[in-house]
């Protein structure tokens, strides 16, 4: 008899165990059922050097703070007349305040910046930026308009270790033999679950703000 008690004691902590485990798990799976949505904006292309000279700030930067998402509203038409902006559209858009390591350009007279990364979580949905999604402690090179916007995955360039992960357009202006490839796996956390690409070109984060600059001052 004690024998069939205990062993139906021990079932019953298996099954209470079972069940709170399940419980757990739908909360987390809640959270996930958010439909997810790719970014769909669609951003003029530039060169290093157009988009040097298109941004108003560019600084090399780390995220010390991730906002919640907002909604912005935007004034559209729905005709071919620009002037005939009389709709309205709402999207995510997520507040990241820097902390300026180094302005490179803009009279930026104070040591933090806000920047408006267009994605987030929503109630309803969540909406991936293009590029990078921001996250506390992440160090990156960002190129922003007078707003604090940028101009998608063109305008951020990540920086892991003492090196800025580079993307086509600057490797083109900067030249292969001037880059290395590191692989992937060898980057910070918070990096590398971005990429799916096994290795990436980069260079010394230093050496590419000094290029920059040179940009800047020409």
């Amino acid at each position: 008899m004690k024998k069939k008690t205990s062993f139906l004691l021990i079932v019953c902590c298996i099954l209470m165990l079972t069940a709170i485990a399940g419980y757990a798990t739908g909360l987390k799976n809640n959270q996930k059922n958010l439909p997810i949505y790719e970014n769909t904006s669609v951003y003029p292309a530039f060169s290093l050097p157009q988009l040097t000279d298109t941004a108003t700030f560019i600084v090399e930067a780390e995220v010390v703070d991730v906002g919640d998402t907002i909604m912005k509203e935007i004034t559209v038409s729905l005709t071919e007349d620009l002037e005939d902006a009389t709709e309205s559209l709402s999207y995510p858009v997520t507040p990241i305040t820097l902390a300026i390591h180094s302005s490179i350009k803009g009279d930026n007279t104070g040591n933090k910046l806000i920047y408006y990364e267009e994605g987030g979580i929503t109630s309803e949905y969540v909406q991936l930026p293009d590029g990078y999604a921001m996250e506390e402690g992440m160090e990156a090179i960002l190129f922003l308009n007078p707003d604090g916007y940028c101009w998608g995955v063109q305008s951020i360039f990540p920086i892991s270790g003492e090196n800025v992960i580079l993307n086509n357009a600057a490797i083109e202006y900067i030249g292969k033999d001037n880059v290395s490839v590191l692989e992937t796996q060898t980057l910070d956390s918070n990096i590398k679950s971005q990429i799916d690409a096994k290795s990436i070109n980069v260079m010394p984060a230093d050496d590419f703000i000094s290029v920059i600059q040179s940009i800047v001052e020409n």
